[in-house]
């Protein structure tokens, strides 16, 4: 029984082997450069000369994959296409002591110099190094910060949306007012550049809405690992925007299982009233001009699940946000008052002779049309109508990510992404008498 259930797992493995790459042979079209890094350096000897063909070996801490190089002439080595992880770097050469350095951070599009000075000895013994220095960005001129796991994680986030952590970034501010991307869910304007003039990618491939230029697919916030901001000198690999470029990073899975379960919930139950709300009602108030908090319930609520396929080798991550929202929004409007649509009557009939006329009936639709004033000592001498009435929005934020770990030189990964959105706000036109799916998906 027990080989029989080896069996059906291996064949189950092989299986899920065939449809992956198969999906890939028709997603290789849609691929861009990837979200990597590059970890350089210089092999020496304690006199200071340089080692050349001396073994490089780079370990990926999280997924056991490794990749390996030799130094040149000038004694110096690079290992490009690097996935953001932790890694360890190894150096061998005859004659001298094998050197090890351990917790190598590299983050997405980051070149990470790391340099050795072997010591003399068998190459049986071992030097290692678990106290790195701080990196000093030397070998490129690209100006940026990374926003880590750790930041994206632990800091506080309204909304949950990461954009607003690139207002960590020197250089980035708010934008104006009113801009039209600040109106569709957020934006942000670098070193004086339009918020419109970013360049937004997710796992190296373009997500960018050819209408707006701000992002297509939300990825949840549990679902990057990180993200870049570079605000100037960046690299010909660049040369869509003028202002920031933004590449978010999704997770992998790792030879752990990991998952995780959240909801977070805010309501009127802990909040005060806007100050245009309608007071609490009295005895003495007038019907339809006091009341309650108008409603606000905000839930957003999700998982993530991510480990191996087949250890060492294959590994998935899968991410799926809901954020359903129902929020009462309280605005003032101004409307005729009741003396005026009497004026207004009035002068018709004098005009046009009756009320049966086409053009007075056209006048009482439109009257129709206005609510009444409802705020004011005299109402039917206020212009000033008062009401919350209330936004539907639904959100789904799905995001999966599949690494095949081919060989030591070669690696694959493939990612989906999905947004979906039904809004209903009774403030648009556009959208007062139907609700309006918008969805968005990048594989």
């Amino acid at each position: 029984m027990l080989k029989l259930n080896r069996l059906e797992d291996l064949m189950v493995a092989r299986w899920f082997h065939v449809v992956f790459l198969f999906i890939l042979s028709f997603a290789l079209p849609l691929f861009a450069s990837g979200p990597t890094g590059t970890i350089t350096g210089t092999i020496s000897d304690p006199s200071g000369a340089v080692i050349p063909k001396a073994r490089i070996v780079v370990h990926n801490e999280g997924t056991n994959a490794t990749r390996e190089a030799k130094s040149n002439s000038d004694g110096d080595y690079t290992v490009a296409l690097l996935p953001p992880g932790r890694y360890r770097v190894a150096v061998e050469s005859p004659g001298f002591r094998r050197s090890v350095i351990h917790g190598v951070n590299l983050d997405v599009d980051q070149t990470v110099r790391v340099d050795f000075a072997l010591v003399v000895g068998a190459i049986t013994e071992e030097v290692t190094v678990t106290d790195t220095p701080p990196i000093v960005q030397t070998d490129t001129s690209t100006l940026g910060q990374v926003l880590n796991t750790r930041l994206v994680q632990d800091l506080p986030l309204n909304e949950r949306n990461f954009l607003a952590f690139a207002l960590l970034v020197p250089g980035s501010e708010l934008p104006a007012e009113g801009s039209q991307n600040s109106t569709q869910g957020g934006a942000i304007n670098v070193n004086g550049a339009r918020d419109q003039a970013n360049n937004f990618l997710l796992d190296g491939v373009d997500n960018n809405d050819p209408y707006l230029n701000q992002y297509v697919a939300l990825p949840s916030i549990d679902a990057i690992q990180e993200f870049k901001v570079q605000s100037g000198d960046y690299s010909a690999e660049f040369g869509r925007a003028a202002g920031a470029q933004i590449n978010v990073v999704l997770k992998s899975g790792t030879n752990a299982f990991h998952g995780g379960l959240f909801e977070f919930v805010r309501n009127r139950q802990m909040d005060a009233k806007n100050y245009f709300d309608f007071p609490d009602c009295t005895a003495s108030s007038t019907p339809g001009t006091c009341g309650p908090i108008p409603r606000y319930d905000r839930n957003q609520f999700g998982g993530t699940l991510g480990g191996p396929i087949l250890k060492d080798k294959t590994f998935f991550f899968v991410s799926d946000e809901q954020l359903r929202l129902r929020q009462a929004v309280t605005k003032e409007a101004t409307v005729p008052s009741v003396g005026q649509w009497q004026a207004a009557t009035d002068l018709a009939e004098n005009l046009f002779g009756c009320p049966e006329n086409p053009f007075c009936q056209i006048g009482q639709n439109v009257e129709s049309l206005y609510p009444a004033a409802n705020v004011g000592s005299d109402l039917s001498t206020s212009n000033t109508y008062l009401a919350a009435p209330v936004i539907h929005n639904a959100e789904n934020l799905i995001s999966a990510k599949v690494d095949e770990q081919a060989s030591s030189a070669d690696r694959m990964s493939l990612h989906y992404s999905l947004t979906e959105e039904s809004l209903f706000d009774p403030y648009v036109p556009l959208t007062n008498s139907h609700r309006c799916p918008v969805m968005a998906a990048i594989p």
